[in-house]
């Protein structure tokens, strides 16, 4: 059997589980809706050419269910600490299974140029709801070119009248001196 195979077997085989689990609870009434929300959190939106950063998955409400990360063209999924038989990768998406976990992190590797954007969407097989997990954007940084600060409101205004206020004393001081 082909690698492609058997990883559709192995998906099949986990969403057969995972839809025997959600039918039973279902039944006896154990499964209770809740509010479930998938935030993504990048170590770093401007990542160096080459370089590797992490995505955090936080995870709330998503008890079973399964969660489909898109990574930006030119992006690499490098690896994850979350469990390989509950963990695909296809192209620039990555698909992870979830049972009772609250955050899931995986590293990314940036090219050397360009930017993107993530998005994802979840399934809550107890609940039977999906949703999006948002769009977060990322870029490279160019080598030797600083990153932009946020602006400061006025910053400019503020530093050009300091500076007129020192030269106005200075001039002052200097007036003073030549009396003497």
């Amino acid at each position: 059997m082909s690698e492609n195979n058997e990883k559709i077997q192995a998906i099949a085989i986990m969403i057969l589980v995972i839809s025997t689990i959600s039918i039973v609870l279902t039944v006896f009434g154990t499964a209770k809706a809740t509010d479930t929300t998938v935030a993504r959190i990048l170590s770093t939106a401007n990542p160096s050419p080459g370089s590797t950063f992490d995505v955090t998955l936080d995870i709330a409400g998503l008890q079973i269910g399964g969660i489909v990360e898109t990574i930006p063209d030119g992006f690499v999924f490098v690896s994850t600490a979350h469990p390989s038989n509950q963990t695909y990768v296809s192209g620039q998406k990555v698909v992870f299974v979830v049972v009772n976990e609250t955050s899931i992190k995986y590293e990314v590797r940036a090219p050397s140029e360009g930017s993107g954007i993530f998005v994802g969407t979840w399934y809550d097989a107890l609940n039977e709801k999906e949703g999006n997990s948002g769009s977060t954007s990322v870029s490279v940084s160019i080598a030797g070119t600083p990153t932009p600060s946020p602006a400061v409101p006025g910053f400019e205004v503020a530093f050009a009248l300091t500076g007129l206020f020192v030269v106005s004393v200075l001039f002052y001081i200097n007036k003073k001196k030549g009396r003497r």
